[in-house]
């Protein structure tokens, strides 16, 4: 049988030694991977989050917009926007069906075990 492999003392590896006895095992390589696939999705999650209150924002300060033009008595600016708005709306609102559709997709065809 082969001597078991060892960390240098400033190894970059050095943070998968859970245990601390200098060497990393196939197991603590798993769970360190499991570990970052974990990290790695939270981090997704929350970029969704993120993706869909800006879109949602966006929603409801677009209105916001037309009436601003209005108020500062730019008829052109407020008719653009207004003409512009069906697309805006649906090209966000397809944006956003799109991406929780794969999404949620991608979720239910996952066969990551945590």
């Amino acid at each position: 049988m082969a001597a078991a492999k060892t960390l240098q003392a400033d190894s970059q590896y050095a943070k998968f030694d859970v245990d601390g006895d200098g060497v990393v095992t196939d197991e603590e390589m798993a769970q360190m991977e499991r570990m970052l696939k974990i990290e790695n999705n939270d981090k997704k999650e929350d970029q969704i989050r993120a993706m869909a209150w800006f879109a949602l924002w966006g929603m409801l300060l677009y209105p916001a917009g037309i009436i601003s033009a209005s108020f500062f008595e730019l008829p052109d600016g407020a008719q653009l926007l207004s003409d512009i708005a069906p697309t805006y709306f649906m090209s966000i609102s397809v944006l956003v069906a799109a991406f929780f559709g794969a999404q949620a997709y991608s979720k239910a065809n996952s066969s990551d075990d945590y």
